[in-house]
């Protein structure tokens, strides 16, 4: 499965209020000269940070309520990637002045870059109180929007910087960011133009805007951006993964190819070849596809992504025989792998061997209890999995104890529940048809549930309920064979013989679709992606 979108995709950036301003800022607030602290801010200026330290704890060991020399302790600490320390300089000079609207701006900075998003919004909407408008704090109150998913207030404080600042890069990737998950993709597409306009071609935040593009659905637009980055690179390996990535996800499957292709010779990675697979089958060339995706899973056999791509391709091209090979060696070399033991209870599942199937996914489950697919099999598979059916059973009640939604799952162990009352020749029915409820509030329209609840009916001699249960699961799927069956069976009970007629003939229409072959296809493909 190719990686992410975008190798070289930049983090949002926290930004620092203008450091001159504090620093000189202290001289023409005192009496006197201050030698310790012009000479540390000297130093500072000129990069020099433990003479610039040392100067400053002396000016403040003059004066321990000199505030400005603790905001320099504090931009020193931070320069030095020591936050903590610089949190509580800053934190003192705070203290000291508390109208000093730069010295909270950088505290907050410090929460930031902690994390501590709480205590960074009270103080850069402080900042704001003290200097209304101020830039850096309304960028930084954008950026904690966007962390808290907040995107309508994140784009008022990036739009409020760019009001004044209307060229400001960082600003107008954070309106791009907000109007793409606000969904104004059209507003977006423009403020990504006019990103377009203002940076060079071999400035890297070009693929930090085509990131945020390809993942809001707009890679067409994402596509000449990355171009413009491959005019200057045109070598370099990042730069065409992620156009070839960006022009499959545009759809611009030739493209792409011819894009990779060069990449993919005797030193190709796995993952240029394993890209070129998904290329290949939107191309329609499933050879070439099975070629490229058995060289990602030999180059990189440890990855069970390469592997797991591999053998998917194969089960997709009908080839099951090769692909229970390829899977097999898989969960050999990679034994922890649960989503290589679900690819090959698939396999096993298509070519009709139950048995396996079950012992495929039941070790799947026991490594990763949660996972859905597997559920959807074993319930499927159980009636003829006879060996495996205590240890479905006890898979599913562990697996529904935690209440998942899983409306398939709730569906299959009812069934499981009803098949095994009827086999030990009980009555009572609650116990499915309660699950049956459950499947049902997560999924109203489930047509194989209220198959089910008709089964159930029908077994309680309630003729006209069953039919009523019966006509809602057709009219939601009319594939599906066994209702129009027992629809069929139900009409011949109350002496509807032309409507059983009816669906008793639409029934050997149906009888010998596979309807859940395209779907265990489809799970599979999805797991891929």
């Amino acid at each position: 499965m190719p990686r992410d979108t975008f190798g070289l995709m930049m983090s949002r950036q926290v930004v620092a209020i203008a450091i001159i301003g504090a620093v000189c800022g202290y001289a023409s607030q005192v009496s006197g000269p201050v030698p310790d602290f012009e000479q540390a801010r000297r130093f500072y200026e000129q990069h020099r940070w433990d003479e610039a330290r040392v100067a400053a704890e002396k000016a403040i060991a003059a004066d321990p309520k000199m505030g400005d020399a603790e905001t320099l302790l504090g931009l020193i600490a931070t320069v030095q990637s020591q936050i903590i320390e610089a949190e509580k300089h800053f934190a003192r000079a705070v203290a000291l002045q508390p109208r000093n609207y730069q010295a909270r701006g950088y505290l907050g900075s410090t929460y930031l870059q902690q994390k501590r998003l709480a205590e960074a919004a009270t103080a850069f909407r402080k900042v704001l109180e003290l200097n209304p408008g101020n830039v850096t704090a309304n960028y930084n109150l954008g950026l904690i929007a966007l962390e808290q998913d907040a995107p309508a207030q994140a784009l008022t404080h990036f739009e409020t910087v760019t009001r004044t600042h209307h060229s400001d890069v960082l600003a107008l990737i954070g309106i791009l960011e907000s109007q793409l998950l606000l969904h104004k993709n059209q507003n977006a597409l423009q403020t990504a133009g006019q990103l377009a306009g203002l940076l060079q071609d071999r400035d890297p935040r070009l693929f930090q805007i085509a990131t945020l593009l390809a993942q809001h659905g707009e890679s067409a637009a994402a596509v000449p951006l990355i171009e413009r980055s491959r005019r200057v690179f045109p070598e370099s390996y990042d730069v065409n993964y992620n156009l070839a990535l960006t022009c499959l996800q545009a759809g611009q499957f030739e493209k792409a190819a011819e894009v990779l292709r060069p990449f993919t010779g005797p030193q190709g990675k796995a993952e240029s070849f394993d890209l070129l697979g998904t290329i290949e089958e939107k191309r329609g060339h499933p050879l070439e596809a099975e070629r490229a995706f058995r060289q990602a899973s030999e180059r990189g056999a440890t990855n069970e992504e390469y592997r797991f791509d591999y053998g998917n391709s194969l089960v997709q091209h009908g080839k099951l025989d090769a692909a229970a090979a390829a899977f097999r060696a898989a969960v050999s070399d990679l034994p922890k792998s649960w989503k290589l033991r679900i690819g090959l209870g698939s396999v096993f599942y298509l070519a009709g061997d139950y048995e396996r199937s079950a012992e495929a996914l039941l070790e799947a489950v026991l490594l990763k209890p949660d996972t859905a697919p597997a559920y959807f099999l074993l319930g499927e598979a159980y009636d003829a999995a006879t060996l495996h059916q205590p240890a479905i059973e006890s898979a599913f009640a562990a697996y529904l104890s935690t209440d998942p939604r899983d409306a398939w799952a709730f569906y299959h162990y009812a069934s499981l529940q009803y098949a095994r009352a009827v086999k030990e020749g009980r009555d009572d029915f609650r116990a499915p048809v309660a699950n049956l409820k459950k499947a049902l509030r997560i999924d109203p329209n489930f047509a194989e549930v209220y198959f089910q609840m008709g089964l159930i009916s029908l077994a309680e001699g309630k003729t006209e309920q069953s039919i009523a249960a019966l006509e809602k699961a057709v009219s939601l799927d009319p594939q599906l064979a066994a209702a129009h069956y027992r629809l069929g069976l139900a009409y011949q009970r109350v002496g509807n013989m032309a409507r059983s007629k009816e669906e008793l003939s639409r029934f050997r229409v149906l009888k010998n679709a596979a309807p859940y072959r395209t779907r265990v296809l489809e799970s599979l493909a999805s797991m891929g992606r």
